[in-house]
């Protein structure tokens, strides 16, 4: 009993236990269906390219009167439809033979065989005819035919892969921007260098070094380039042999660096960038960075061969860049003392400024920077000054303004706060005008208030013109008179109305008529005449083409009688004999 009940407790576990899953990555075609279909699932799931493939291998076969095939078909379906969709964004990319590969695992005697063939053939109509829209467009861009490159772009865009239509459309179309840009500057070079004008020569090497370097069209301007440089070399040095230092200098920088050069004109070339960088050191307050470019041009300059043609002037110019050095390291050195802000700081440096001597050739910066920190020494003696009258100005009485302008004042003629204390003073007086004119605009507005507008405008006019309240009388004053004359001109306005209004025209003009140019109604009163006016004129136009056409009709009534009356019979004369 006990062995029996044993052996029955393990049968039952065996029944029911759950089958192991199959191990998907050795499930083939030819294995078991059960395990080919739970592999085919799991791939399903997956979701990539790999997994989508087994997916339709392991779907694919099943007969419709299989027991499985009611839920392996579904698999087979989603599969292939997943699969193609991938292709297509592969293809979409531009590896069409990763899309094509992909689109050929879907296997024979499936439902999307046919569809993936369709597609394969599409794709690959597609990529043959863009290719032939970019090889037509790359050789018109070579040929310089800018239309038809635009054209074969615009046909690149009716195309349905995104691969065409954005990627290679883009690319081609900045290659075409690119080069169209470089052939436009090479063809601008050109013309202002065939004039052989030395400056139009050296604009034309600045055009074409902004040439981009990757286009094809850098590679056909290096010969005009090379040519170019040594037309413009061959100028400086006849400007040098001329003493005209600086017109050489000019004309040579202009010429592009390049190895080949001979030996003097690449010292040219040196003793140019050094003075370049030396003028460039003039043109900003002394600072590190001024420093900098001074010593690199002496550098520079010191790099000229002793047997150079242009030894001699480079010295020259070293050794007046490195007096300039010596007067720039003590300006700096003072521009760093006043950058303490102190009243000490800006004397010291001051003092230290003045040591650059009358003929170093600094002397004019020391002199600007002097008078700067000068100015920043009067500003912090003078300050106080302005502080203590603002603040007796805050009261904002007569006593407190006139004590502030009398504190401001201290500032002198010619400090640099004299103009910063008159501005002040300036708006202190007016504050005190206003203060004393206020009650003159507070009793018009009452008289105003109370309807006595005429009264209001007489005691405006105690308030002269060059006070500060007077712009603003001014206007309450204009304000008030144009009340004035509306209530003057409303009742014969009204009048003139009325009269037109009973036909009587003539009359409703002059009435009107009697407001005056100037008034406030009169552009008012102006626009109602002029309208009376031509109502008038077409009144009268109207009776007289009316009398004109009664006396015609009259007219033709007396002609119509006088033909249609019967002659008078004569009675015959007397018989005198009886």
């Amino acid at each position: 009993m006990v062995g029996s009940g044993v052996f029955g407790l393990w049968a039952l576990t065996w029944l029911t236990r759950v089958p192991p899953s199959p191990d998907c990555e050795k499930v083939t075609v030819a294995s078991a269906d059960g395990d080919r279909l739970i592999c085919a699932q799991s791939a399903l799931r997956t979701g990539s390219a790999k997994s989508l493939i087994q997916a339709v291998q392991l779907a694919a076969n099943y007969s419709p009167t299989h027991p499985l095939y009611g839920e392996i078909h579904p698999v087979l379906i989603e599969s292939s439809e997943r699969l193609l969709e991938k292709a297509a964004d592969k293809m979409h990319d531009g590896d069409l033979a990763m899309a094509t590969e992909w689109a050929k695992q879907i296997p024979l005697d499936t439902p999307l065989r046919d569809t993936a063939q369709g597609r394969i053939w599409d794709w690959q109509q597609e990529w043959k005819q863009g290719q032939e829209l970019e090889n037509a467009v790359k050789q018109a861009i070579a040929a310089r035919d800018w239309s038809t490159a635009d054209n074969g772009l615009q046909a690149l865009k009716l195309l349905t892969s995104d691969y065409w239509l954005s990627q290679r459309h883009n690319e081609l179309q900045q290659e075409k921007q690119l080069e169209q840009t470089a052939w436009s500057q090479i063809e601008q070079a050109r013309g202002l260098a065939n004039t052989n004008n030395p400056d139009n020569i050296a604009q034309a090497l600045v055009i074409a070094q902004r040439i981009n370097l990757t286009s094809k069209a850098w590679s056909e301007a290096q010969e005009d380039i090379d040519r170019w440089s040594q037309n413009l070399l061959l100028y400086s040095f006849q400007r040098w042999e001329l003493g005209d230092v600086d017109g050489a200098i000019a004309a040579v920088q202009k010429v592009p660096p390049d190895p080949n050069l001979a030996p003097d004109a690449q010292d040219l070339i040196q003793f140019s960038h050094a003075t370049r960088l030396a003028r460039q050191a003039q043109q900003d307050n002394p600072g590190l960075l001024q420093l900098f470019k001074l010593m690199e041009a002496i550098r520079a300059a010191e790099k000229i061969s002793i047997n150079s043609t242009f030894y001699p002037t480079a010295q020259k110019s070293v050794q007046a860049w490195q007096a300039e050095l010596d007067d720039l390291r003590t300006l700096q050195f003072a521009h760093n003392v006043a950058s303490l802000r102190q009243e000490w700081s800006y004397s010291y440096a001051a003092d230290l400024a003045w040591t650059v001597e009358l003929e170093r050739p600094r002397r004019l910066q020391a002199q600007t920077l002097i008078a700067h920190w000068q100015g920043e020494i009067e500003r912090i003696e003078d300050r106080p000054f302005l502080v203590r009258a603002r603040n007796l100005a805050r009261k904002a009485t007569i006593p407190a303004l006139e004590a502030a302008i009398a504190e401001a004042r201290n500032v002198a003629l010619g400090r640099a706060l004299r103009i910063d204390a008159q501005t002040l003073i300036a708006d202190w007086l007016d504050q005190i005008e206003i203060i004393q004119d206020q009650p003159i605009l507070n009793e018009a507005n009452q008289l105003a208030s109370d309807d006595k507008l005429q009264e209001a405008i007489a005691v405006l006019q105690q308030i002269q013109d060059d006070r500060a309240l007077y712009e603003r009388a001014q206007v309450m004053a204009k304000d008030w008179t144009r009340t004035l004359q509306i209530q003057a001109d409303s009742p014969i306005l009204e009048e003139a109305k009325s009269l037109a209004y009973r036909g009587s025209l003539t009359k409703a003009i002059n009435v009107a008529a009697q407001i005056a140019p100037g008034r406030a109604l009169y552009n008012e009163a102006r626009k109602a005449i002029e309208l009376w006016e031509a109502e008038r004129a077409y009144i009268w136009k109207q009776e007289a083409e009316l009398a004109e056409a009664e006396a015609a009709a009259e007219q033709q009534e007396q002609e119509a009688n006088e033909s249609t009356a019967e002659p008078v019979t004569q009675p015959p004369p007397p018989d005198l004999d009886n």
